[in-house]
């Protein structure tokens, strides 16, 4: 077997079926029946393990079996449970808890399919014989299980009834199965009981032989006048260490002597049951010493155990809060530098849009000036077009006025030329009439065409250069 299935073993998970917390059973438990009887001249009696609530759901109404339906069941043969001994190695099937506080509770972990060890055997001995000297005004029971409440509960009940009350290994087995309604079923477990009873016949026979040579002493003293005395039957509860020295049986003293030592006799009869009664009160008080002692180192170490566990678990905890907060300090720096860089981003895309704004109105305005240009321009070659069509218009006209003053002038000449020519006088007025005196001005107004130079256009006045400029202003508004 490997080391997973010594786990699993170990741990009571072998045989699982299924997921559920139904299926966390070994297989078979149904099949038990939950509850046996008394043990006649003990206070044992055998069950299989109770079923806390979440078993529930995946057994029938008829299968389950949980603590109370235990009490209820007990009560309704009209007994008590003093105290419950859970074997099963495992915490998962029920819990203290659900149990009533007037109920005593011993977990002893003991593993399956193989024989309990020394120290589980002492603990369940210990447990019983105090609750056995703690409750001898009553008769409450002790309730022993293990998963089926069979093989690991069957050796240490039966163990406990050879080993302290005496009883024959083949009757404490078929005690045990008759009261419990099945048979003990692993073999190792039977046969380890039954080899108890060669052990003990080893220790009884060893027991007599001291017991013989302890008698001769007092023979000896008395001249040998009474016969060699023979151990009786050892008692049914031996002292367990072999090693120490064997005290004599009061039972082991023989036959009784003659007639006139029968005082005598009687006397030393009552001394070696005192004696007697005095050792085994002190090999019991040794022993519970010792068991208390080894209780008491268990329960240390326990404490150790527990404490160093839950210093581990500090320690754990302490290691899991700093990785917490290292982990937590490194995302709020991450958190901190992507705030920094979003900042910085933001920052970066505010200027960045802030220069194309920039750019943009730089654009916008110089498209405006662009445009102010291409209209001033425009304004100007029109003006300048105006200008060149005035000039042209004055110049066309000039050329008019030229031209008939031309015409004018050669009519005046051949008007002459021909009143000359008729011997007619000329109607022009003479040199030095009236009109020769005239100012040159209004000569040159009433007769243009006797000008020496031709008429060229005056500068305007400051009233038709009013009126220029407020039309051009209001071509502009209208362009």
């Amino acid at each position: 077997m490997g080391v997973v299935g010594w786990a699993a073993r170990s741990l009571g998970l072998q045989g699982l079926k299924g997921r559920g917390p139904g299926a966390d059973l070994w297989p078979g438990w149904t099949e038990y029946i939950p509850l046996g009887c008394r043990m006649p001249g003990t206070r044992f009696i055998a069950f299989k393990v109770p079923l806390k609530k979440s078993f529930d759901q995946n057994l029938l109404p008829e299968e389950r079996f949980s603590p109370r339906d235990l009490i209820r069941k007990v009560e309704e043969r009209q007994e008590e449970l003093g105290l419950i001994i859970d074997l099963t190695y495992t915490t998962r099937y029920y819990g203290r808890e659900e149990l009533p506080p007037t109920l005593r509770y011993s977990k002893i972990l003991t593993m399956g399919h193989e024989i309990p060890n020394r120290r589980t055997i002492l603990r369940f001995k210990y447990v019983v014989k105090k609750f056995l000297t703690n409750n001898q005004d009553n008769d409450k029971l002790i309730g022993v299980h293990c998963t089926h409440g069979l093989n690991r509960t069957g050796y240490l009940v039966c163990r406990y009834l050879i080993d302290v009350e005496g009883m024959e290994p083949n009757a404490a087995i078929e005690l045990f199965n008759k009261c419990r309604g099945h048979p003990i079923e692993r073999t190792n477990y039977i046969q380890d009981l039954q080899k108890r009873a060669l052990k003990s016949s080893c220790e009884l026979k060893n027991a007599g032989s001291d017991l013989s040579r302890k008698s001769s002493v007092p023979a000896k003293a008395q001249k040998q006048q009474q016969p060699q005395q023979r151990p009786s039957q050892a008692p049914l509860a031996v002292p367990r260490n072999p090693k120490k020295k064997q005290r004599p049986d009061p039972t082991a003293e023989g036959q009784p002597q003659e007639l006139g030592h029968g005082h005598g006799a009687l006397e030393q009869r009552q001394l070696e049951k005192l004696e007697q009664k005095k050792w085994e009160q002190r090999q019991f008080e040794k022993r519970e010493q010792r068991q208390q002692k080894h209780l008491e180192q268990r329960q240390q170490k326990h404490l150790e155990q527990r404490q160093q566990k839950h210093l581990e678990q500090r320690q754990q905890k302490k290691l899991e809060q700093r990785q917490q907060e290292r982990l937590e300090q490194r995302q709020q720096k991450k958190l901190e530098q992507r705030q920094l860089e979003q900042l910085e981003q933001r920052q970066q895309e505010k200027e960045q849009r802030q220069l194309e704004q920039r750019q943009e109105k730089k654009l916008e305005q110089r498209q405006q000036e662009k445009l102010e240009k291409k209209r001033q321009k425009k304004l100007e070659k029109k003006q300048q077009e105006r200008l060149e069509q005035r000039q042209q218009r004055k110049l066309k006209h000039l050329e008019q006025r030229q031209l008939e003053m031309q015409n004018h002038l050669e009519q005046g000449q051949q008007r002459q030329q021909n009143h000359l020519e008729q011997g007619q006088p000329c109607s022009l007025p003479p040199r030095n009439c009236w009109l020769s005196a005239a100012p040159k001005k209004k000569h040159k107004e009433l007769f243009p065409w006797q000008s020496p130079q031709p008429w060229l256009p005056q500068e305007p006045s400051p009233g038709r250069k009013r009126r220029r400029r407020k039309r051009e202003l209001r071509e502009q508004e209208m362009s």
